[in-house]
């Protein structure tokens, strides 16, 4: 474990000379080596010229004289994605607390600041290892969660106070919460909050509400989103709990559940103008190789993988639909491009491939009404459930495509299933 001493270096970013005399004294009382700076940019230049390579921590404030602290963390983590930063600041604003977190900040003080608090703080963070100072995937995921309550609230709290319930504005901003709080796991909760706004409403005579239509509406078009996710659910629940008929069939039929699944969101592929490309299969030995499986969950894993490729590849593209047997088992493809610019560059990170099948993972925040998704993380948690009770399995891959004049970056889901034992 890394404790505070000689070895330790430290960079502090503060504009009040009384606060920076403070840390800097106190940090050098616990045997550190600190370098205060007062302004972002000659902050920013000396990181820069040292290449982080004898730094050990970055402390900063957020109100800076030449900018703010959040640019610093950002500049900060364009170069180097590992040195822990504490961030010390007097704002105790909830929306730039989580704008500050989604940086990957590792500690936020609120000033005044207990010496022996900062000491510890600092002493924790040194006893990491350099590669756990990123935040998690799933700790991204709890701040953008919070960030889309936090706007709930205020907007819930604000006309509450104001006693405020404009029917069209009230429309626009509970179905946005609603529907992107929902796909975000914390659609229940808001749900109950939304009752509470009902009973703030105006009353008629016998104690009933004066309920809205476009209120209902809401209510409605959430009750049946909500009951899709409590399908899904219960989908789940039945492969976990070993629920679902296990059948063998040939892989023949496989290749024709994939063309009738094609022919299902023919009219999904218009939206983005996209082409789906199947390779026809000629031959009788199809017809021989038996796999086991569920036909009825099986189509629904070739529907779920093909509504991701459509929603995350970019318009007017090609996706790929593949099937190849061997030996030992058949292997299903789905091929598709990336839309996000910077994906389709570099990939996904190894770390996002292996975390993209865990539930309520999501790779965007975006919600995909045309689609009929439920945007909700658990969409390919399913796939890989399902595949997997069926003796398969499924991996998440970076494809280098070379077929044109610009090599592109794609993604591939491959599926493994071995064949029966009958059938070897």
């Amino acid at each position: 474990m890394e404790t505070l001493n000689s070895l330790t270096r430290v960079i502090l970013l503060e504009d009040d000379p009384t606060i920076s005399i403070l840390y800097h004294g106190l940090l050098q009382k616990k045997g550190m080596e600190v370098t205060s700076f007062a302004k972002k940019k000659p902050a920013i230049d000396y990181l820069s010229e040292n290449h982080f390579h004898n730094q050990n921590i970055l402390i900063t404030d957020l109100q800076l004289p030449d900018g703010n602290g959040l640019d610093f963390v950002r500049e900060v983590r364009k170069v180097n994605k590992h040195i822990p930063i504490m961030v010390i600041t007097s704002t105790e604003d909830p929306k730039q607390i989580i704008e500050v977190m989604k940086e990957d900040v590792q500690e936020y003080l609120i000033k005044p600041v207990i010496p022996a608090e900062l000491i510890s703080r600092i002493e924790y963070q040194l006893s990491n290892k350099k590669d756990e100072y990123i935040h998690s995937d799933y700790e991204r995921e709890k701040i953008l969660s919070l960030e889309k309550l936090l706007e709930w609230y205020t907007y819930k709290n604000t006309r509450i106070q104001k006693s405020d319930f404009n029917s069209n504005e009230l429309n626009k901003n509970l179905f946005y919460g609603l529907r992107t709080s929902l796909a975000q796991g914390a659609g229940l909760g808001v749900i109950t909050e939304l009752i509470d706004i009902i009973k703030t409403m105006p009353k008629v005579e016998n104690g009933g509400v004066i309920l809205d239509p476009e209120i209902l509406k809401i209510l409605e078009e959430n009750a049946v989103y909500s009951k899709k996710v409590l399908d899904r659910f219960s989908e789940i629940e039945e492969v976990i709990f070993d629920r679902i008929k296990i059948e063998e069939v040939s892989a023949l039929k496989l290749f024709n559940e994939m063309l009738k699944v094609k022919e299902e969101i023919s009219s999904l592929l218009l939206i983005k103008d996209q082409v789906l490309l199947i390779p026809e299969y000629k031959g009788s030995n199809l017809n021989s190789k038996m796999i086991k499986l569920n036909s009825e969950y099986f189509k629904k894993i070739l529907y779920e993988l093909l509504l991701n490729a459509m929603r995350f590849s970019k318009p007017s593209s090609k996706i790929f639909f593949l099937i190849h047997y061997d030996a030992d088992g058949i292997y299903l493809s789905t091929i598709n491009s990336y839309d996000d610019e910077e994906s389709a560059k570099i990939g996904i990170s190894n770390r996002c491939l292996e975390l993209i099948f865990e539930p309520f993972y999501r790779m965007n925040q975006n919600i995909y009404d045309k689609y009929g998704s439920l945007d909700f993380g658990i969409g390919l948690s399913f796939v890989k459930q399902t595949i997997e009770k069926f003796g398969g399995s499924i991996q998440a891959l970076n494809l280098v495509d070379h077929t044109n004049e610009k090599k592109e970056t794609k993604i591939e889901f491959k599926i493994y299933f071995p064949y029966s034992s009958s059938a070897k």
